[in-house]
């Protein structure tokens, strides 16, 4: 965590799984929030949503996209989080991006890509 807000004071941007190495899945953890809140940069919450792949049988179902696959990237409204956020703005913030996870994913679950030609 200290060297993601070390890249990101310098200029870098950084992204992580929002569900922690543990899951559950599809559940975010604090860790984007406290990130956002101590260097002051947005969240910007993503859900990328494959057409063609191999599910693990782990926890979280990854997904190994197979080659030519298609890949449909949905983006949400930036989060800020401010620094001097209390526990019930955090609060608000984490639930904020979880809602918005989840209605990326939602909208990714429905996705079929085109056919080609």
């Amino acid at each position: 965590m200290a060297e993601m807000a070390q890249c990101l004071n310098n200029g870098l941007e950084v992204a992580f799984t929002i569900d922690g190495p543990r899951g559950p899945a599809y559940e975010a953890k604090p860790g984007a929030v406290t990130l956002a809140r101590h260097t002051g940069q947005a969240m910007l919450p993503f859900h990328i949503k494959i057409d063609r792949g191999i599910e693990l049988s782990s926890w979280d179902r990854m997904t190994i996209p197979l080659p030519f696959s298609r890949a449909l990237v949905l983006i949400a409204e930036p989060i800020y989080v401010p620094r001097q956020a209390n526990s019930d703005e955090v609060r608000a913030k984490q639930a904020a991006l979880q809602s918005a996870l989840d209605r990326l994913r939602n909208e990714g679950e429905g996705w079929k890509a085109q056919p080609r030609e």
